[in-house]
């Protein structure tokens, strides 16, 4: 909860509103009860319902028509459309980020997202009950520790910084009272939690299981027989050759080709196309100098101690020529803090003293003690990005540029009404006037943007806008009427097609070479793995694969001890996997792009406990961790099941059906 806080506290992209919702007008809410009076709505309700009834809240459907605004009532406490909004939209901003189109997210995912918010917020809110029930108190002096341990509210020195926090709950309108509340609850409510969680030990006799399991190693006898370097059959009768091609007729049949026409306007094209005279671009410069000017960074490690003493020899350490890890542990046992600051400029390092010492050092300078009332600093410059203050003359040709898409952007949507009005008023491709800014293409192409040659088209736009060109290439037909579309990356575009090459089969005389070279590789094909299935069938009979592969002239050749759901370098990962599921000398035969594998399980090398002590502890860690999350999972619905909350379906489905602001 403190992280997912911290997360919603902080700072936002430009753009961003504000987390928190106003109040919900009358005329929205008489608008959703027309809504809900639909049968599409009804069938929505009664499935929003079901699935809330999935977690076992068994007065769901019972209060479907309660007249309560509140998205659900725990132990008396509600939880009100503005909380529920709140983390509901901060969730669904997130789940965006990972859809195609953020601004378009279906209703499907809308409901899912506020299932999983009113769930997390019920059970926090039970959790909450439960930890008043127990008198779990949180001393002010834990709050404290919490806070500023929390990396959102460092500085850039890496320690707690109040203002940093004052500005993040000032930009949330927050009052710091309201948050040292929540952080809190927060911390209670972990105390109760990992209390539980902290009976999750796993036994030494499960714990020696899964790491026999996961520890485990296996080699295999392998004899490969490769497709390539094979002799080569000879050329068969005309008729098998065409016997060949017409039962393979997919190999032999070309794509569908179109020939398209195409005009695109872009913001690229129309700055391509404007006069940017000299002068403009001068006065453009002298306007936006400032994005060419940056001061003086700077990289610097830095160790703070208390102690002048423990500074002198750290420092001493340092200028002997230890590295920067080194120098980590050396402050780590010596009780001091070591950090480093990436590109700073002088304003930026916390400390004044500080800033000065490393702003007059030369590179790779270890400098210090430094003496503050704070503390004591050593430092070291780890390198300098020098000052950057170009005149025109070094930035011309950027600047013409920038100078040209600004003035593009301007005119890209006049431009492109220009081209809807051309069009609609029955112009061809051809026709369309060079000082619009938009740029042509023609040529013939596949479905997937190739010409005849197998060479990519050459179509003037971003990748995603010249796949949209391709995509409508290939919806649009011979005579249909010409219609700009706005694609992706502000480009608009318009396709005609003159004509429509079906796909077809290439004359047998046209690829007679290649049905000759694909019916050599079909039978090398059928001859390997004829082979293979031979050798796997002796072995399965009771041979080892070296006497099954007696006489072959093919080696046998042993694997490297392979680790479960580990790959090895040339070892094909289908048969390191398949290995696993062997019984001792049990074989088995795969397929790869260069030929077939039969192998045969040689050993089984389980681990010893005693040697690997990394992995017996890494077992136990991770069956400690599940164990402690399945201990804590089942504590909390428990908790919330017995808290018997009260939610309303209708109340949600209305916030999240309710029209954007």
């Amino acid at each position: 909860m403190a992280k997912l806080l911290a997360s919603r506290l902080c700072p936002r992209p430009p753009g961003v509103e504000p987390l928190g919702v106003p109040d919900y007008a009358e005329g929205m809410l008489a608008a959703f009860r027309k809504i809900v009076n639909t049968w599409p709505a009804r069938l929505l309700l009664v499935l929003l319902g079901a699935s809330f009834a999935s977690w076992g809240v068994a007065d769901v459907v019972r209060n479907i028509g309660a007249g309560s605004t509140a998205v659900a009532t725990v132990r008396g406490h509600d939880i009100t459309p503005q909380a529920f909004m709140a983390e509901y939209q901060a969730s669904l901003r997130r789940e965006s980020e990972r859809l195609p189109d953020p601004s378009q997210v279906p209703t499907e995912v809308k409901f899912q997202v506020a299932q999983q918010t009113l769930d997390r917020l019920v059970t926090q809110q039970a959790l909450a009950g439960e930890v008043t029930r127990l008198g779990i108190a949180v001393p002010d002096e834990q709050v404290r520790q919490a806070v500023f341990a929390m990396p959102e509210f460092q500085g850039a020195g890496g320690t707690f910084d109040r203002r940093v926090l004052l500005q993040v709950l000032a930009n949330n309108t927050m009052t710091e009272a309201r948050f040292l509340d929540l952080i809190r609850e927060d911390v209670a409510r972990n105390q109760l939690l990992q209390t539980v969680g902290a009976a999750g030990q796993p036994s030494e006799l499960l714990t020696g299981m899964i790491h026999k399991y996961l520890g485990e190693h296996r080699t295999a006898d392998t004899l490969t027989l490769p497709f390539a370097g094979q002799p080569l059959p000879p050329a068969p009768p005309e008729a098998v050759l065409r016997r060949f091609y017409d039962n393979n007729p997919a190999r032999y049949t070309s794509p569908e080709y179109r020939h398209v026409k195409a005009v695109i306007l872009s913001p690229d094209s129309i700055g391509r196309s404007l006069d940017v005279s000299e002068a403009d671009q001068r006065a453009w410069f002298a306007q936006h100098k400032a994005e060419y000017v940056s001061p003086e960074k700077r990289s610097i490690q830095v160790i703070t101690t208390g102690s002048a003493n423990v500074a002198a020899t750290l420092a001493a350490q340092w200028r002997a020529g230890a590295g920067w890890d080194a120098m980590q542990d050396a402050a780590k046992k010596a009780g001091a803090t070591a950090v480093p600051l990436d590109d700073a400029t002088q304003e930026q390092v916390p400390s004044p003293e500080l800033a000065r010492a490393a702003f007059s050092a030369a590179s790779g300078a270890v400098v210090g003690p430094v003496v503050e009332p704070l503390g004591t600093y050593v430092l070291r410059v780890a390198s300098i990005t020098p000052a950057r203050n170009p005149d025109f003359g070094a930035v011309g040709d950027g600047v013409r540029a920038k100078l040209a898409a600004e003035r593009a952007a301007d005119l890209i949507d006049a431009r492109a009404q220009k081209l809807q009005d051309l069009f609609a008023g029955g112009a061809k491709i051809d026709e369309v006037p060079a000082d619009l800014g938009a740029t042509g293409a023609a040529g013939t192409l596949d479905a997937q943007g190739h010409t005849p040659d197998g060479s990519p088209a050459p179509i003037p736009a971003a990748p995603d806008a010249r796949q949209a060109i391709i995509d409508a290439a290939f919806k649009t037909n011979p005579g249909d009427a010409i219609t700009p579309i706005e694609g992706p990356s502000h480009t608009w575009f318009a396709v005609a097609v003159d004509s429509v090459t079906k796909p077809a089969r290439k004359p047998f005389d046209q690829v007679r070479d290649q049905v000759l070279a694909d019916w050599r590789a079909d039978q090398v094909h059928h001859t390997q793995e004829t082979e293979a299935a031979h050798i796997l069938t002796l072995v399965k009979s009771g041979q080892s694969l070296a006497n099954a592969a007696w006489g072959s002239g093919r080696q046998v050749a042993r694997t490297p001890p392979l680790a479960r759901g580990r790959p090895q370098p040339g070892v094909p990962a289908e048969l390191s996997q398949r290995l696993f599921t062997l019984a001792p000398n049990e074989a088995t035969m795969i397929e790869t792009n260069a030929g077939f594998v039969v192998a045969q399980l040689a050993q089984v090398i389980p681990p010893d406990p005693r040697a690997d002590t990394a992995g017996l502890s890494q077992a136990r860690e991770g069956l400690t961790r599940a164990l402690r999350d399945d201990y804590v999972q089942m504590y909390a619905t428990a908790v919330r099941d017995a808290a018997k909350p009260v939610v309303r379906p209708n109340v949600v489905m209305g916030l999240v059906l309710q029209p954007n602001e």
